[in-house]
C-alpha cells in the first residue's frame, strides 16, 4: 500500500498525535455516570415529547418569547400545583427524586453509583402516560401540554385564570412567562374527514347539529347529539392555524358552522358560546367555552390577568378586546 493511501487511513491528525483522528463529542455524558450535581441540573430540564396523536386532550400555551426552558418548566410546576388541588393527582417524582440527590453529596462515590444502576433499571420499566406532558411545537412561543383523565382541559384552564384574576398582589402572580391557555377537548388529523369528526364530537355537548350529507355519511360515523331541548346558544368561531396549508381559515370555520344546527345564531359580539378551533400542522383540536367568561378572564391570557387594575377586577374585567381570529 502506498505512503499516501496510508496518511489519507490515518485520518486528519496524522499518525504520531497530532490531533485525535476521531470525532469531538458534542456535549452529553453518553449515559455514564453523573454526580448528584449534575443530575440535579439535568432535573431542572423538561422532557419535552414531539408529536400529537388523534385523540389527544390538553392545552395549548403560549409564552414570552426567548423563555421556552422556563416557560415550559414553569406551567408544568402550576399543572402539577392544580393537579393535586383539583383532581387529587400527586405530582411526579421528579422533583422529589432532583432533592434527594443534593443529599448523595455526602455518600461515597461507589454508593453513589449503586444507586445510579438501580435507577436506571427502573428507568427500563414501562411507564403510564403521565397526567401532565408538554410536546414540543418547534415554534417560536408555543407548546402543546397533553393531558389525561380526570384532567378537564376547559375547568382547568378557568380556575387556574379565575385566580389570576383573584390575586391581589402582582409580586404574589404563580407564573411570569405563559400568557395565553388554550384548553382542547378533543384531536384529530386537519382533514376534511377529521375536522368534521373533532367538531362533531365537541360540539355535539352543547349544540344541536346538522345532518349529515349522503357522502359525509359513508364516510364517517355519527356521533351522540344533544337533543332538542337543547338551548338556542348564539356562537362565535375563533381560530388559529399554524404550520398548515391545505384548508385555509375561512374553509375551517364553514365546514365547522355548516355541521351546528341553524337554531344557533351566530353572534360575533357577544355569544353564548365560543368555539376555539386550533389546527397545527396535520391536526386539528377543538374545545367550546362561556362566551361571557371567556371574554371576562381575558380571552384566558394569564399574564393579562395577573396585570389588570383594581377597578377592571370590580367590573368583572369584560373588557372587550378586537374581534377576529384569536391571538398568541
Amino acid at each position: 500500500m502506498g505512503e499516501g493511501a496510508q496518511k489519507r487511513k490515518q485520518g486528519p491528525g496524522g499518525a504520531n498525535g497530532g490531533g485525535p483522528a476521531y470525532k469531538r463529542s458534542k456535549g452529553g455524558n453518553a449515559g455514564r455516570w453523573k454526580t448528584p450535581h449534575q443530575k440535579v441540573k439535568m432535573a431542572d430540564k423538561v422532557d419535552m415529547g414531539n408529536a400529537l396523536d388523534v385523540g389527544d386532550e390538553g392545552i395549548w400555551v403560549t409564552f414570552a418569547r426567548g423563555m421556552r426552558t422556563k416557560a415550559v418548566r414553569e406551567f408544568k410546576k402550576l399543572c402539577e400545583e392544580y393537579g393535586e388541588k383539583l383532581y387529587d393527582i400527586k405530582p411526579s417524582r421528579m422533583e422529589d427524586a432532583s432533592a434527594g440527590d443534593e443529599d448523595q453529596e455526602g455518600r461515597d462515590i461507589e454508593a453513589s453509583i449503586q444507586q445510579e444502576l438501580s435507577n436506571m433499571k427502573e428507568s427500563q420499566v414501562p411507564k403510564s402516560r403521565q397526567p401532565f406532558s408538554p410536546v414540543s411545537a418547534n415554534v417560536e412561543c408555543l407548546f402543546f401540554m397533553k393531558t389525561v383523565k380526570p384532567v378537564q382541559p376547559g375547568a382547568f384552564v378557568r380556575k387556574i385564570c379565575e385566580d389570576a384574576r383573584e390575586c391581589p398582589d402582582p409580586r404574589q402572580r404563580k407564573c411570569k412567562y405563559i400568557n395565553r391557555l388554550t384548553p382542547v377537548f378533543d384531536t384529530d388529523k386537519a382533514t376534511e374527514k377529521g375536522i368534521v369528526r373533532v367538531a362533531r364530537t365537541v360540539l355535539s355537548s352543547w349544540f344541536a347539529l346538522t345532518g349529515e350529507s349522503a357522502e359525509e355519511a359513508s364516510k364517517t360515523v355519527v356521533e351522540p347529539r344533544a337533543d332538542e331541548s337543547t338551548p338556542a346558544y348564539t356562537y362565535a368561531i375563533r381560530h388559529n392555524v399554524r404550520n398548515h396549508s391545505t384548508f385555509k381559515s375561512d374553509e375551517v370555520i364553514k365546514k365547522i358552522a355548516s355541521l351546528v344546527d341553524p337554531k344557533h345564531k351566530v353572534n360575533l359580539g357577544n355569544p353564548d358560546k365560543v368555539i376555539l378551533v386550533e389546527i397545527f400542522q396535520l391536526f386539528c383540536g377543538i374545545s367550546v367555552v362561556d362566551g361571557k367568561e371567556w371574554e371576562a378572564l381575558k380571552r384566558y391570557n394569564v399574564n393579562a390577568l395577573y396585570g389588570m387594575s383594581p377597578e377592571e377586577k370590580k367590573g368583572g374585567g369584560a373588557k372587550k378586546t378586537e374581534e377576529g381570529a384569536g391571538t398568541s
